[in-house]
């Protein structure tokens, strides 16, 4: 026991030694198997672990690989602390934690939720695991109890949770102002989780005027605060006038209350992000730092519609911006670079992990004589995700058979398609759509909502082009019918 305690002392100074020179943090994480389910779609979306700095937006995403035995990840940042979200595997539960440069901090499962121990300093009872120790927890919002339920809340369902929410954020309340009079919490700790909790309720309330929270806009100290970001862009979204513009969409598929689809002529709204972009740079409303960052928000999402032009945003941005980091990243992410490429109607041109560019007529022709099933997907997209499962089941079924899996990313986002294609462990026949939204093939596919298969038969043409899933029987059905056409 002797000699542990030395050597955990030892490695513990070895590592506050090094820290000395640079601002870092040193984060161990216990060997755990405390991940989220590798079925669950929706839990999959989230990052464990997020942070950001100290009077900075820029959110940065943790992935310990600690299942097999500790992890130890040193931080290096440039602000003197940050603010550290750990997700538990409930989806209404969270750690929250301010961290400070040098710190030293094990975070440990054995209690079947994230335990935090700061080892080389001393802290406030409640400054850490405040959330367990309080039983915080948030109420399920609109959106989670539709993943988890299938289904919106009805009118009962809706008032009960408004109550609920009025009480979480009354209880909370007067829970950190009776620890801040105890002193048994830091006056940074209380203000941060007390502002992180209300924004978080003021965002999820359906009924919250936002205008009534006006004054906040100036509030630069808030924007390391995820649920302060989120509601400043529900704050543009609902108090400035948004252009919007419609676009049909033929034979969209529906879900039925019998779990049958039926197809349908629908119109759906978009907001014009260009113009959202533009009003936000000349409003007068926020601070320089929450200007910023909705800049950068219009900024991704000017990206995603591929628009001629994004250089012109770019320039904008970097008039309000002199984060070099950031705006190298996103220029690398969205392939800034190839705008050429991304203009390109008469192929569909594809780019692997390491930007080898090919054509989606190229692995056509590459594998004739083999029937493809398409998989089109994306990072973001929950229902995509959750099926890759079924689709691994499914290839393990027919890897005997001249059957290619073809997987089509059609996010805006190379970087975060090339973190989640290594998640998924697409390591064969994965591909970033370059030119999702110009290619006249993909035009006339008509792939506007995804997840969408398509099956190409052996002669290189398309067979199917809204094939079954997956995780359906009719998938297999229609691929030994495909097998046997060409025997």
């Amino acid at each position: 026991m002797r000699i542990y305690l030395l050597f955990t002392t030892l490695f513990f100074s070895q590592i506050i030694s090094a820290q000395n020179s640079s601002k870092s943090i040193t984060l161990v994480f216990k060997k755990s198997n405390y991940h989220f389910e590798e079925t669950s779609g929706f839990k999959r979306m989230n990052s464990l672990i997020n942070y950001s700095e100290h009077n900075s937006y820029r959110e940065t995403y943790l992935s310990p690989n600690n299942k097999e035995k500790n992890d130890t990840i040193q931080l290096n940042i440039e602000s003197d602390k940050i603010f550290l979200i750990h997700n538990w595997k409930e989806l209404n539960k969270s750690s929250r934690v301010i961290l400070y440069a040098n710190d030293v901090v094990e975070i440990d499962y054995e209690k079947g939720f994230p335990n935090f121990k700061i080892q080389n300093r001393a802290v406030k009872p409640f400054d850490l695991n405040l959330e367990h120790q309080l039983n915080l927890s948030f109420p399920i919002d609109n959106f989670v109890f539709y993943q988890t339920n299938k289904r919106s809340r009805n009118s009962k369902e809706e008032k009960e949770y408004k109550t609920e929410l009025a009480s979480f954020i009354q209880s909370s309340k007067v829970a950190l102002d009776e620890l801040l009079n105890l002193d048994k919490i830091s006056q940074e700790t209380y203000d941060a989780q007390l502002n992180y909790i209300t924004f978080y309720t003021l965002n999820t309330d359906t009924k919250t005027n936002f205008f009534d929270y006006k004054n906040n806009l100036q509030n630069e100290e808030l924007i390391w605060l995820k649920s302060y970001r989120y509601f400043l862009e529900l704050y543009v979204k609902n108090e400035l006038k948004i252009k919007k513009y419609e676009k049909e969409i033929k034979d969209f598929e529906l879900k039925t209350t019998n779990n049958k689809t039926k197809t349908k002529d629908v119109s759906i709204q978009y907001e014009d992000s260009e113009n959202s972009f533009l009003q936000i740079e000349k409003s007068d409303l926020f601070s320089a730092k929450a200007k910023e960052y909705l800049l950068y928000v219009y900024l991704n999402r000017i990206a995603k519609t591929d628009s001629q032009k994004l250089s012109t945003y770019i320039s904008i941005f970097k008039k309000h911006s002199n984060d070099k980091k950031l705006i190298e990243g996103f220029e690398s992410a969205f392939l800034v670079d190839i705008e050429a490429l991304k203009q390109n109607t008469s192929e569909v041109v594809l780019y692997d992990e390491y930007k080898k560019a090919t054509t989606l007529s190229s692995f056509i022709e590459a594998n004739k004589g083999k029937i493809i099933y398409i998989d089109f997907w994306a990072s973001w997209c929950a229902p995509c995700r959750a099926a890759f499962p079924s689709s691994r089941k499914l290839h393990e079924e027919f890897k005997e058979k001249e059957i290619v899996f073809l997987y089509l990313s059609t996010d805006a986002n190379f970087e975060a398609w090339k973190k989640a294609n290594q998640f998924e462990k697409l390591n064969e026949n994965s591909y970033f759509i370059i030119n999702p939204k110009t290619s006249e093939y993909l035009k006339k596919l008509a792939i506007d909502f995804i997840p969408r298969y398509v099956l190409i038969n052996s002669n290189g043409e398309i067979s199917n082009s809204k094939a079954p899933s997956p995780d359906s029987d009719k998938i297999k059905q229609e691929l030994n019918n495909l097998l046997q056409s060409n025997n």
